[in-house]
Order: C-alpha cells, then sequence, then structure tokens
C-alpha cells in the first residue's frame, strides 16, 4: 500500500512530462491564416517559405498559410538557413536568425619573414616581408604551412570560421605558431 502511493505520483508525473515533450514538437496545422515575420542579421537576404519567395528580408507582418514549412534563406546565392518554421492560425509567427557566410579570412605573417605558405598541402603564395591574406577560405579545419629558406618546413591545423579573420605567425626559427581568431563586428545603429 505504501509503494503504491508513492509509486503513482512518479509514475503519473512521468507521463505528463512525456506528454510535454510531445507537445513542444508539434506541427502547425493547415488550412489556416497567419502572420510571418522574418527578420535576418544582416538584412536584405533572399526568404522562401514553402517554395514561394517573399523577398528580401526583413519581412514584416505578412499574412500567410498555415502549417510545418520550410523556411530557406539565401544569401549571395548561398543557402544559410534550412528549416522548418511553423505558422500558427491567427498568430504573428516570428523567426530571427543570423546569416554568416560559409567562409572566412586567414592572415598570415611569417619568421623569417619571406616564405612560401602552403594551405591543405598546395601552394598559396608567400610572404614577402609582410603579411598574407588569404580570403573565402571554406569555414572548417585547414592545414596552413610555411617553407622557408634554410628551415625545414613545418604546417599546422587551424580553424576557420564564417565571416571571421584567423590571423596566424608561423615562426619556422622556432617551429612554434600563435592563432588567434577576430570576431566578426557586432553591428550597431550607428552602422545603419
Amino acid at each position: 500500500m505504501n509503494i503504491l502511493r508513492f509509486a503513482l505520483p512518479v509514475a503519473l508525473t512521468f507521463v505528463l512530462s512525456v506528454i510535454n515533450v510531445f507537445a513542444d514538437d508539434e506541427f502547425a496545422p493547415r488550412g489556416g491564416t497567419g502572420t510571418i515575420t522574418i527578420i535576418t542579421d544582416p538584412p536584405n537576404s533572399d526568404v522562401y517559405l514553402d517554395g514561394d519567395s517573399l523577398g528580401k528580408s526583413p519581412i514584416n507582418k505578412r499574412s500567410f498559410r498555415t502549417g510545418p514549412l520550410k523556411l530557406i534563406i539565401l544569401d549571395q546565392g548561398k543557402e544559410l538557413i534550412n528549416t522548418r518554421f511553423n505558422v500558427w492560425p491567427n498568430k504573428e509567427n516570428v523567426f530571427r536568425g543570423t546569416t554568416i557566410m560559409p567562409h572566412g579570412t586567414i592572415r598570415v605573417t611569417t619568421t623569417p619573414p619571406k616564405c612560401h605558405i602552403y594551405m591543405d598541402g598546395d601552394r598559396a603564395d608567400h610572404t614577402d616581408g609582410g603579411e598574407l591574406t588569404l580570403h573565402s577560405v571554406d569555414a572548417g579545419d585547414h592545414t596552413v604551412g610555411a617553407h622557408c629558406p634554410g628551415k625545414k618546413a613545418f604546417e599546422v591545423l587551424i580553424n576557420v570560421k564564417g565571416e571571421q579573420t584567423t590571423v596566424i605567425h608561423l615562426d619556422a626559427n622556432k617551429r612554434k605558431h600563435t592563432v588567434k581568431t577576430e570576431a566578426r563586428k557586432a553591428k550597431t545603429d550607428d552602422d545603419e
């Protein structure tokens, strides 16, 4: 009898929590009309909802059919967001997203100052006493190496993040490197 007194509330709590998990992942019903607002940072991305082109972001309080719809956001021809977006009837449905281009920049300096630079095994260019900048590098892991006159070549693994600059210094004399990432500049009201 005592076990039943404690087991019943625990079982009931478990059942209610399972019901809540499924309720959070519901699909909006089809056949109605809702209002959508789609905001991207930065703005001016191409917005497609369930295959319909809505134009450039932001999209403000536009009437649209309801249901679980596919939201695709493109910028400069690249798909940056692809997600399900529930449009509920008689409700303003808001989506906010950051659109980050899937490539960054690498800036390389070397000691000694004149070295051949390799990226992912291919010769990229050379430092000729100054900084070398590699633009539009796909986000992800890359090997960056230096071959300097009279020094043994070496390479390091670095990670490039979208819309960020990875600054690397390769010291061929000590066979050491330093890496830092310069974050994307936050947009302020003064920028507009």
